[in-house]
């Protein structure tokens, strides 16, 4: 019965779900959780003297923010360095400004988005984005693959007292200033065009 329930649960995710990249879930879920090591103020992040990692998903991603759970606990068997951590799911209904959390790490939802980057920032949680799209709705970082790892940083979600990366991260992240990801790049199923997008950035940097 467990088995066919299971083999029910993944049709569905494969039927209704979003479409992940598995190679950027992996390279997020080995990347994002170290970065909350380069917050100079985590201790004051702490949860009962714990990180923790909050996906928050939408419900037909359940089977999607699980698998990133069991990947990031085989990374780092409990520990990120010398903290111990916590991998929590909560689905986005259920989120509020009362969520204990260090970090959150956002899977692709089509609401809410917005409210749950609010509250993140009010709270001083640092937040990551699977889709580099929803930076322009208020999450900080996100992570995409192209001929190498690029990470990306919302520049105005730095200016916070509650959070306050080393140097060495911020001169490693490319910056997207306030809807930047959106500006002459055309919207397909909430994805940027890669290729104008990268295109537009070499040509911004040579002007």
């Amino acid at each position: 019965m467990r088995k066919i329930l299971f083999l029910y649960l993944t049709l569905i995710s494969i039927a209704f779900g979003y479409n992940y990249d598995d190679v950027i879930i992996k390279a997020q879920a080995s990347i994002f959780p170290k970065i909350l090591l380069l917050d100079k103020k985590i201790e004051n992040k702490l949860v009962s003297g714990k990180i923790v990692y909050t996906i928050v998903y939408d419900d037909k991603d359940y089977l999607t923010a699980l698998s990133i759970k069991k990947l990031i606990n085989k990374n780092f068997q409990g520990q990120l360095d010398t903290y111990k951590y916590e991998v929590n799911l909560v689905d986005f209904r259920n989120f509020s400004d009362k969520i204990e959390a260090s970090a959150i790490y956002v899977l692709n939802l089509n609401t809410h988005i917005e409210k749950i980057a609010q509250i993140a920032n009010e709270k001083g949680i640092i937040s990551f984005s699977y889709d580099i799209n929803n930076l322009s709705k208020g999450l900080m970082f996100s992570l995409v693959i192209e001929k190498s790892t690029i990470l990306y940083l919302k520049r105005e979600r730095l200016f916070t007292e509650k959070i306050e990366f080393v140097d060495a991260l911020l001169q490693m992240v490319k910056f997207v200033e306030k809807d930047y990801v959106f500006q002459g790049d055309k919207q397909y199923q909430n994805k940027i065009n890669y290729k104008n997008y990268y295109a537009s950035l070499f040509y911004n940097q040579k002007n």
